[in-house]
């Protein structure tokens, strides 16, 4: 059975210390500004050990020592400052987004593919979505009615887009139903158009996002979906979408 413990371990894993230093690392913190030898008997993590691990993580910024003349203690940020810390990593990783992007345009590699299948693979895609830049736009070409399989991850998914300030352009099969799901909804930073209905009836849904294109085929049991990863594929997607965009009515 999982404990409290073992989920935030995983967190911090994920943070990217090891099992033993984030044992360490929630040990100090439950205990305050420790020696070693008290941290080393409440993580359980051998003393030797320990002291290699407290020294990585103060280094890291992740811990401080004090020497007061007489013993060495230890102390590790607090739970804030460790969820501001990261914030600033991952602000820093969006922000340069467009340099990786540009030297992978220079890449000679083939375009990566990948598969996802069922509700949970749907959801997959759309935090791929809220991965993108502040002010970003997505493009989505598709039918609302199909959305219905999955409308509580979509639910969510909208209410964090929002709140990331993604934006998107969407083009809906022009229905009575699909203007019906589409009336009781404002202010989800889209804007939506749609094309007639005897044109356009589509099966799938296309998502594109950055450099990438996302193609949802709405199964009769669960969806899945194929996943592109292509500059020049999403650049001619998102050309495509825009002359359908010319087209299609408010």
């Amino acid at each position: 059975m999982t404990t409290q413990i073992d989920n935030l371990i995983t967190i911090l894993k994920g943070l990217g210390l090891s099992e033993n230093a984030a044992r360490v690392f929630l040990a100090c913190l439950g205990a305050g500004e420790s020696t070693i030898w008290e941290i080393a008997k409440k993580s359980g993590v051998k003393r030797p050990t320990c002291y290699v691990i407290l020294e990585e993580l103060t280094w890291k910024g992740f811990a401080a020592s004090n020497n007061d003349g007489k013993r060495i203690t230890y102390s590790v940020i607090s739970p804030k400052q460790l969820a501001q810390r990261e914030e600033i990593r991952h602000n820093k990783l969006l922000n340069s987004i467009s340099e990786f992007q540009s030297i992978a345009s220079k890449s000679k590699e083939k375009p990566t593919i990948r598969t996802f299948e069922g509700k949970e693979g749907i959801g997959q895609i759309f935090n791929m979505i809220l991965e993108t830049p502040k002010g970003s736009t997505s493009y989505v070409i598709g039918s609302n009615l199909l959305e219905g399989q999955y409308s509580e991850i979509l639910e969510e998914f909208v209410k964090n887009k929002k709140k990331k300030g993604i934006n998107s352009k969407n083009l809906f099969r022009d229905t009575p139903e699909d203007r019906a799901v589409m009336s009781g909804r404002k202010n989800e930073n889209r804007e939506i158009k749609y094309l007639p209905s005897e044109m356009f009836n589509p099966r799938t849904q296309t998502n594109i996002f950055g450099d990438t294109v996302a193609y949802i085929v709405h199964g009769e049991k669960e969806p899945f979906a194929t996943v592109i990863e292509s500059s020049a594929l999403a650049e001619d997607e998102k050309e495509r979408f825009e002359l359908l965009w010319r087209i299609a009515s408010n």
